[in-house]
């Protein structure tokens, strides 16, 4: 029996997924941290869901649902889907009932937005009032890293002017300019830290620590402190250009 599923607190998780992560690199081809990082959580859940344990939310352990198992990437249906249909087609024939989950996975990343630009109503980047932040913009491209396109802590609210012609080279909504992202991602971990510090509740370092792990493929880990973890996020991007 897996010790996590006798002692559900967070050390246990912490070193289930540490021993996950040796092992798929022992015994895979798998060299990088990325892929495995993200089945960990589905994974797990699932086993957590079929013996009634608690499983991993953001880096905490947590009650899981039925509905926390229909997280729903778009694109697994391309996977049993014939080259000559749309992905539409293909849903109209043979996924009418994952539509529904799409429909809900999509409902969920308009909230995240909705959420963020509520309690930032200037931009993050600038926080003056002169800068009101009417656009609420993935800072990992939601069409690269779906599983990150719902959570709070990958959204930042910014200005059109930011978002069209600073975020986004030539306003091309599928790229995105590699340094404001540097940009976007400490601006996003100021609000973070702002938050922690004021006791608001609205975001969790452990949920900005997964983007960050998942989008640049790193594995820091959730003791980091807020200082060290802009230091290496600045240190990535200026070892990159």
């Amino acid at each position: 029996m897996i010790l996590f599923f006798k002692i559900q607190d967070k050390d246990s998780l912490y070193e289930l997924r540490n021993n996950y992560l040796v092992f798929i690199k022992k015994y895979t081809k798998i060299t990088k941290d990325k892929e495995p990082i993200r089945i960990f959580n589905p994974m797990l859940n699932t086993l957590c869901f079929k013996y009634k344990k608690f499983g991993s939310k953001s880096g905490e352990v947590a009650e899981i649902n039925y509905n926390d198992l229909l997280y729903n990437r778009p694109n697994w249906r391309d996977i049993r889907k014939d080259k000559s249909l749309t992905r539409e087609e293909f849903n109209v024939q043979f996924f009418e009932k994952e539509i529904d989950n799409d429909k809900f996975y999509k409902y969920q990343i308009e909230k995240a937005k909705r959420f963020v630009k509520t309690i930032h109503p200037y931009s993050e980047i600038h926080r003056f009032n002169s800068y009101p932040a009417t656009q609420a913009h993935h800072i990992f491209l939601s069409s690269k890293f779906p599983e990150l396109a719902d959570m709070a802590e990958n959204i930042i609210a910014i200005t059109p002017n930011q978002h069209f012609y600073r975020a986004h080279p030539n306003n091309k909504t599928s790229v995105s300019d590699k340094a404001y992202q540097a940009i976007c991602l400490i601006s996003k971990l100021d609000s973070i830290e702002i938050d922690y510090k004021n006791c608001y509740g609205n975001y969790t370092k452990e949920n900005f620590i997964n983007v960050v792990n998942i989008g640049l493929e790193k594995d820091f880990d959730y003791t980091i402190d807020f200082e060290e973890l802009k230091h290496e996020v600045i240190k990535i991007f200026f070892e990159n250009m």
